[in-house]
This record gives C-alpha cells, structure tokens and sequence, in this order.
C-alpha cells in the first residue's frame, strides 16, 4: 500500500453528565444524546469516505462502569464498519480504564482493544502496525514512550501509535501518561494518534502528531465545532481534513455597549452576534458577556431588564425550533459611560476606590480576602487555585460593582 485512509478521533466521553440546569427540556434531551449522535456521524463518514479503520485514543465512555446502552451502542456502531470491512482500534484512557471490575459486551470480530501492556497489532492488509495501550487504572502517570520504541517491528510500510496523554507543554490537564513532543518526534513512527486534551491540535507535521480534541463539548471552555479528523497517510507526508460532527456547539460572545443608546439596538446586535457565531444549520449553547462603558449600564444591571432581554434573545420554550441558539448564561463586565483616568485623579471616594484597585496585587485575592475560604477544613477539598485571568475578572467585576454604587449614591 502506498496509502492509507483513517479516521482518527478521541475522548467521545460517552454517558458524561452535563451541567442542564435551566435549561428547556428539549434542550437537555438533545445534549444528553449528542456524543452518541456525534459518533455515529463519524462512523457515517467512515463509510462514506472508504477508510481502511478507525482509531479511539482514549476515554470512549466517560466512567470506568460504563453503561450498558453506552457499550450497546459502540457495538452497533462497530458492526456498521464490519459490514464494509472496516477495522476499528481502541485504547481506553483514565476515564474508562480496563479495571478487574469492569464488564464488557462482547465486539465483533473487527475491533481490536489494547490491553495494558503495550502491544501493537498488523493491520490485515499488512501494510500497516498499529500499537497503543489502555489504562488499567485511572491515573498513568509514567512515560511509556520507551516501551513502543522497544515493540516497533520492521514488518510493515506504516507505522502509528496511539497514545492516551498529556505533552508536558499542555496547560490545565492532569499529567496522564506524560511525554514531550521532541520524544516523539524522534520516534520511528508515522503518526501519533493521541487523546486526552479536548483542543483540536497538530504538534507535528514530520512525523504527524495530532490531537483531534474531543468530538462533542461538555461546557462552555470547549469551545466551536468538535469532530475528528480524517488522514490520507503516504510515505511522502499526511493531509487532515477536519470533520465536524458535534451535535451542540459552546459558544462565548461578546458584546460591547459602547455607543449604543437604546435596549432594543442592543438586541439587536445580540441577535447577529449569536447568528454569526453559531453559523446556519447548527446548535448552539452561549455565554454573552456585555463589556465596555456606555448609557445602557444601569438598566443592563437592573435584573428586571435583563430577564426580559435574555426572554428576547432566547424565545418561547414551547415552540423552540431546531437547530436552536440559546443564551445559557450572561456575565455583565460593563462600566458606567465616565473618564476613568479624570475620575481616578479626584480627591473623593471614587478616586481613591480606583486608585486601590490598580495597586491592588492579584496574588492577594487568595492570600488576602479569599484566604479563610482556602483554608475552610470542608471547603478547600473542592477549591482550585484562581488562573491569573480568573483573578482579574474578579478584580474588574469589583470595581465594576463598587463604581456603579458609589455613582449611584451620588445621584
């Protein structure tokens, strides 16, 4: 063979809960099905497109006992590529170890499960290996690189390793199954199918190192379309084409309210915001922050006003068409319509409340005002440290908070 055709996807994290709170029935029903929908829409292009097998580089299901419709339906979907003579390759990552306890419906013939040891397998055309392993626990925390080194045959044209980890580069993942990019790229391997990070992302051209991102979003920080890729691999380099399969779309737009004088031209531009970022025919979940200084902030700060604009943005429940776009959550980062830097330079409490705050250090957040929260012997279990960002918008919702009230006491 002097091509092959794949798809490569990862982490469908299939039965997750989501976080459906206030959100319309059909709405909930739709995101709870939607990685299942995602999958089998892969499988479909797999079909269409001819690929000689599928790879899934970790955490097909979301929990270690995975549920009995979950393992019904990847075995339906299984046999669809069995009836076009298509492979299908797995690794299980930290979320769906191969535990002692964990039960299996039996897979068709066509799909091979690593086990923990890494092992590879010859793909049956022979022209291809294929090596990975699955986690026998939730946390891999070793480099394994070395063992598919040490497994690497000479008995075949092409040669590609799934791995379930983390490049040590990665921000905010826990270190699964660590390893850096120069490893790998220094391996005898012509791709690297990796999972675990949810971000769409090619590390490496020569040899391909590539994370296809999870195939449907869990929550607002996995934003846009989700999928998988497909790879047409030749000894003289690989092209990707990226396949967006995912059902609901997160989304974070932002809206200034500078030099808009009226609610209704602000919802307005709301409505093509959302139709611009969503894009036709698909679904989408939003996050609408209002920023900047303008003559709306006070009636956006007015609770009464803003139920009834997000009434506006979202519709009527009953009749809510598909696809939808739905305002799941705002966030009001505006400022009164003043100077800053004249009201800064006045000697009264707004002045000095400004000049506070740019002096004010981020690291004193946790250290100082949230420091018995940090320290509460219950609550600390279930805190994370604040990200510099994090600390800022905290910081700027503040003054946004303290500002509006001191004008308004003025007033």
């Amino acid at each position: 063979m002097d091509m092959i055709r794949f798809i490569h996807c990862a982490d469908l994290h299939l039965d997750r809960p989501y976080e459906t709170s206030q959100l319309p029935e059909k709405i909930v029903n739709r995101l709870k099905k939607s990685a299942f929908y995602s999958f089998e829409k892969l499988i479909s292009q797999a079909i269409e497109r001819e690929v000689d097998f599928v790879l899934i580089s970790g955490d097909l299901y979301d929990l270690e006992h995975r549920s009995l419709k979950g393992q019904l339906f990847v075995k339906k979907q299984a046999e669809r590529l069995l009836a076009e003579g298509i492979s299908l390759y797995i690794i299980h990552g930290n979320h769906d170890p191969l535990t002692e306890g964990t039960k299996s419906v039996a897979l068709p013939e066509n799909v091979t499960v690593f086990g923990p040891r890494t092992t590879s397998v010859l793909h049956t055309n022979k022209g291809v290996r294929l090596y990975g392993f699955s986690y026998e626990n939730r946390s891999v925390t070793a480099n394994r690189i070395e063992e598919y080194i040490k497994e690497k045959r000479d008995d075949a044209m092409f040669h590609i390793a799934l791995l379930h980890g983390q490049e040590l580069s990665q921000p905010e993942h826990d270190p699964y199954a660590p390893f850096r990019l120069k490893e790998l790229t220094n391996s005898p391997f012509d791709y690297w199918a990796l999972g675990h990070i949810h971000k769409r992302q090619i590390l490496s051209r020569e040899p391909l190192v590539v994370y296809p991102g999870n195939i449907q979003g869990g929550h607002r920080n996995e934003e846009g379309p989700k999928g998988a890729f497909y790879v047409e691999l030749s000894k003289q380099g690989g092209e990707l084409t990226f396949l967006d399969t995912s059902e609901v779309d997160w989304h974070n737009v932002t809206l200034s309210i500078a030099g808009v004088d009226s609610i209704e031209a602000l919802l307005s531009l709301a409505e093509e915001a959302l139709d611009k970022a969503v894009g036709e025919g698909k679904c989408g979940l939003v996050h609408l922050s209002f920023t900047g200084c303008g003559p709306l902030h006070s009636e956006l700060n007015d609770p009464a006003v803003m139920e009834d604009f997000l009434e506006e943005l979202r519709g009527d429940e009953e009749t809510l068409f598909d696809p939808f776009i739905w305002v799941q959550t705002f966030s009001l980062k505006t400022s009164p319509d003043i100077d800053r830097q004249k009201a800064k330079e006045q000697s009264d409490v707004l002045g000095d409340v400004l000049t506070v705050i740019d002096e004010y250090s981020l690291d004193g957040i946790e250290d100082g005002v949230l420091r018995d929260l940090y320290r509460h012997r219950t609550i600390r279990k279930y805190l994370t440290s604040l990200s510099e960002k994090e600390k800022a918008e905290l910081l700027g919702e503040t003054e946004q908070w303290l500002v509006s009230r001191l004008l308004k006491e003025e007033a």
